[in-house]
């Protein structure tokens, strides 16, 4: 629970006195000025929650002090006490929009009121902001998870993509290393691996290319063609996809260029993050004659990816809890549980798009609808 410190400013030495015992049951730390001058000074020094202040007093008034208070902090509680009741102090005080004010003689229990009032808004507030905090915190948290699980993700695409190279490589060096030192090798023969070697060295390179490209992609807004969009993203994880034997239809590019302004390597990483989700289903169900189908469709404001599988689709009892955070169907060796709602908060916060999934006859079919005119 919050700690609350009230500042009372009163010029009249009786009053001070006789208000003061009733205002530290209030609060956890009373301070005291004598005129609209100290009090500002105390504020300033103290930061109160509540401000407890007469208005007509020497050096600064009450008015002048708050107005002063209002510049530092608009939101600051204010309640005047008076025994004046000329409307311009009211105009005023009504004008900085202050919690009220109290005529003198002051009624000690409507005083207790107002003040119980302002202190449980206190602390509504800041439960509301540690609420938020916590939010932040947990949102934190899930995207230094998801970058992790993407990076993951992302050394096995590369490695998937190496491994059949590299192998090619190892084979064509090892066999011109054996075959000189038995001096049986022609130089046709020699030609034709060191060019193998070279070939696949510069497929190498490209892919690193690739993905250097993609993971540099700053988070802006520039106008791109979708269709290259997805196809970057499928180049990526073209080769994990075919060591799963598993067939990736791509339809997207049977349609006509698709413009469109949006944060380019968020759109790619949701693709990625989706179809890698279908790879998983596919592999984990062992389907036969696995496939995974991208197409692209337009309607008159928006343009809709689709991704589909013949992985038997999404069952009923979970298909409302598949974009909950941390909701994973597999060992928590092998997901997170955030990939889909990364993706969902990229599409809806991010790209001010939709995602959501239907079962077709085949399988699961995932919608990235995003609007093609804001």
């Amino acid at each position: 629970m919050k700690e609350i410190k009230i500042l009372y400013v009163e010029d009249e030495a009786g009053i001070r006195e006789n208000t003061k015992r009733p205002l530290s049951y209030m609060c956890d730390q009373l301070i005291i000025a004598s005129d609209g001058k100290e009090g500002l000074e105390m504020y300033k020094l103290y930061n109160p929650d509540i401000v407890v202040s007469d208005i007509k007093m020497p050096n600064m008034t009450g008015i002048d002090m708050a107005k002063e208070i209002k510049k530092i902090n608009q939101d600051q509680h204010i309640v005047f006490t008076t025994a004046h009741s000329e409307n311009s102090f009211f105009m005023d005080a009504i004008e900085m929009q202050v919690d009220g004010y109290i005529l003198k003689p002051i009624d000690y229990e409507l005083l207790e009121n107002k003040i119980h009032n302002i202190i449980k808004q206190i602390h509504l507030q800041n439960d509301y902001l540690i609420q938020q905090e916590q939010i932040k915190q947990q949102e934190l948290e899930m995207l230094t998870q998801s970058k992790n699980a993407q990076m993951g993700e992302m050394i096995g695409n590369i490695a998937h993509q190496w491994r059949q190279p590299l192998s090619v490589i190892s084979t064509a060096a090892t066999g011109i290393q054996i075959k000189k030192e038995l001096g049986y090798i022609e130089e046709e023969e020699e030609m034709k691996l060191l060019e193998s070697i070279n070939t696949n060295a510069q497929f190498l390179s490209q892919t690193i290319d690739t993905f250097r490209d993609y993971i540099k992609e700053e988070k802006e807004l520039h106008e791109v063609v979708i269709q290259d969009r997805i196809n970057i993203a499928l180049k990526i994880i073209d080769a994990a996809i075919e060591n799963s034997s598993i067939t990736l239809i791509n339809n997207a590019n049977n349609h006509s260029p698709v413009k469109l302004t949006l944060i380019v390597g968020e759109l790619s990483q949701v693709i990625i993050n989706l179809i890698n989700n279908a790879k998983d289903i596919l592999v984990e169900k062992d389907i036969e004659n696995k496939w995974i189908k991208v197409d692209l469709e337009t309607t008159n404001d928006s343009v809709i990816i689709t991704i589909e599988d013949n992985g038997g689709g999404v069952p009923l009892d979970i298909k409302d809890r598949i974009f909950d955070p941390y909701f994973t169907t597999k060992h928590k060796s092998q997901g997170t549980g955030l990939g889909l709602h990364m993706s969902k908060e990229i599409m809806e916060k991010h790209l001010n798009g939709k995602l959501y999934v239907k079962n077709s006859e085949n399988g699961a079919k995932f919608y990235m609808e995003l609007k093609l005119f804001d």
